[in-house]
């Protein structure tokens, strides 16, 4: 069926987010000379204007349409960053390079996810084996948020800067040997050391693998890429979930760690072997261009001020607020950030180019994506308690019992391919959001002596699944294409550090709002639970307002695409 679009599309899709660069040198290249250079128009699909890491020479009629462009705005950014801009060459994942590209990046999304939910698995063997208080137990999994998020963003500014290949193999030895160190610990705080150690480096991976995939494929191969890297984390969430309750209770819990081990060692042999080597570029005058110097004081505000913040959050559930030392851990956390971002104003070459806010949708979609996640997470937390303390489950009933919203999740993935290049982003951040906003409404209902899972909670998990994995596909790529191919890992750090944070965040606001009505007399454990799912709803609900009037759609450029389904 031939559909008739009235919007220009950028990097296959209906962003509403684009930009113009310059075709000028830039300071790394992801290399690819085994496939030739592609151009719009190709047999392989329609006449399509690509996007700002395309390699294809931008003229009169490949040009993307000026209604949509902000070239000012976009130059500010390439020269913040201090990197000049190449298009780089692309690959197809129909080749067996491609593929395996693909695979091998695809995988770090993968096994992020599966060390979470089977590190989770392994709790209560875990407490046993070192007689750990329930207290403490958190921190196997809470030392790997920490310096993931915290790390996040360092990790984006170092693979754009000195080469995405290097940090993504890097990062994957790290995960490799810290996570085999898992499974020699003699003790509950070496565990707990040896899992933040991890989180450093399944930091280094991801946005190093988001920044490969964003400038090695093109168009609509683009596409399918970024949405076969979302459906991973399904995939992983459901992996780890499965693997973490087998291995512990047959092989012993040492094995949740052993095994992973042994696929990110091999994925790290594969990196080196296949992804596109890091390559700099010459200078007009000849010579090889200058690496810009990093911003080391910026870099240790900010990842500094993430860990700290992350720790703060994490804790405030299990502390409280009443602590006086969280309440200064929170305003130092905070100070950070602001001296962080009036230095980034200030300095050569910024960690994060204060510049890239200015984009056009971009910071509107980022705080939909911190308010979005800040729901998510609630939701999930506050349905395992319900589950759990209201339906009398076992922690490994429960997981079998949320199992389908991996699966669910991986089947929105791979259809948000076909519904990117359909619809214009605004209205699947619309649409994700406004799922988001009912999922939790169903468990929030709950009476006592109507507690049902089925209708209550696993409604909830359904339409959460849904909506979730909508906005997160389409921030990804949305985002993504708002920036210059030479940030793109940054970006990707961005977008995850604002997954995290706000997770964070939307899980400390309602635990504090939730706790302020466990002292009033009156309140069961099942009214306690409604109102956490209340304000989640609430949390979804100010995303949904933040899309609805600060996203703008892709405006209309004459320019008719037909399109071929």
């Amino acid at each position: 069926m031939a559909v008739t679009s009235t919007n220009t599309s950028i990097d296959g899709f209906h962003s509403g987010i684009a930009i113009e660069l310059p075709q000028v040198n830039r300071t790394f290249s992801t290399q690819d000379h085994s496939t030739p250079t592609r151009s719009a128009g190709t047999a392989s699909g329609p006449s399509l204007p690509l996007d700002s890491s395309s390699n294809t020479a931008h003229d009169a009629s490949t040009a993307p349409t000026p209604s949509l462009l902000e070239p000012s705005r976009t130059s500010d950014v390439t020269s913040d960053m201090g990197i000049a801009q190449q298009y780089p060459d692309v690959g197809t994942i129909k080749s067996l390079r491609g593929a395996l590209i693909l695979a091998i990046t695809c995988g770090s999304q993968l096994m992020d996810d599966m060390f979470i939910t089977s590190g989770n698995m392994a709790l209560p063997s875990v407490q046993s084996a070192f007689t750990v208080p329930t207290a403490s137990l958190q921190w196997l999994v809470s030392a790997y948020v920490l310096t993931f998020g915290g790390f996040l963003l360092l990790s984006g500014v170092l693979a754009d800067r000195h080469g995405r290949k290097r940090v993504f193999c890097v990062g994957m030895a790290n995960l490799t040997v810290w996570t085999l160190a898992n499974g020699f610990a003699g003790s509950f705080v070496q565990l707990a050391v040896f899992r933040a150690l991890q989180g450093i480096g399944a930091a280094m991976t991801i946005p190093s693998a988001i920044g490969i995939i964003s400038n090695y494929f093109v168009a609509q191969e683009r596409l399918l890429a970024l949405t076969v890297f979302s459906a991973m984390g399904s995939l992983g969430f459901c992996l780890g979930l499965v693997l973490g309750g087998v291995l512990t209770s047959s092989l012993g819990w040492r094995y949740v760690f052993y095994l992973p081990a042994s696929i990110t060692g091999t994925l790290c042999v594969l990196g080196v072997m296949v992804l596109p080597a890091d390559k700099r570029e010459e200078g007009e005058e000849g010579g090889l261009t200058r690496r810009p110097k990093l911003d080391f004081v910026g870099a240790v505000l900010s990842t500094a001020a993430l860990i700290l913040l992350s720790f703060v959050l994490s804790s405030a559930g299990l502390l409280g607020w009443g602590k006086a030392f969280m309440i200064v851990l929170l305003i130092l956390s905070v100070a950070m950030i602001c001296g962080f971002t009036w230095l980034e104003s200030k300095v050569e070459n910024p960690i994060m180019p204060l510049s890239l806010w200015k984009l056009r949708n971009f910071a509107p979609t980022w705080i939909s994506a911190f308010l979005m996640f800040g729901g998510y997470q609630s939701t999930l937390y506050y349905m395992t308690l319900l589950a759990q303390d209201v339906n009398h489950l076992s922690a490994g009933e429960t997981s079998v019992r949320l199992l389908p919203m991996g699966v669910i999740s991986f089947v929105v993935c791979l259809l948000m391919w076909w519904m990117l290049e359909v619809y214009d982003s605004k209205y699947l951040l619309l649409g994700g959001m406004v799922i988001c906003t009912i999922a939790p409404i169903p468990s929030a209902i709950m009476q006592t002596g109507h507690t049902n899972f089925w209708e209550h909670v696993f409604s909830s998990a359904v339409m959460t699944s849904v909506g979730f994995t909508i906005l997160f596909c389409t921030i990804t790529v949305a985002l993504l294409a708002s920036v210059p191919a030479n940030i793109k890992s940054l970006c990707g750090g961005m977008i995850q550090s604002a997954f995290q944070i706000g997770g964070g965040v939307g899980l400390a606001i309602t635990s504090a709002i939730v706790q302020s009505t466990e002292t009033k007399k009156g309140h069961s454990l099942l009214d306690q639970y409604c109102t956490g799912m209340w304000c989640c709803v609430a949390l979804s609900g100010v995303g949904l307002i933040v899309t609805l009037f600060g996203v703008r759609a892709a405006q209309p450029s004459g320019l008719h695409i037909a399109q071929t389904h």
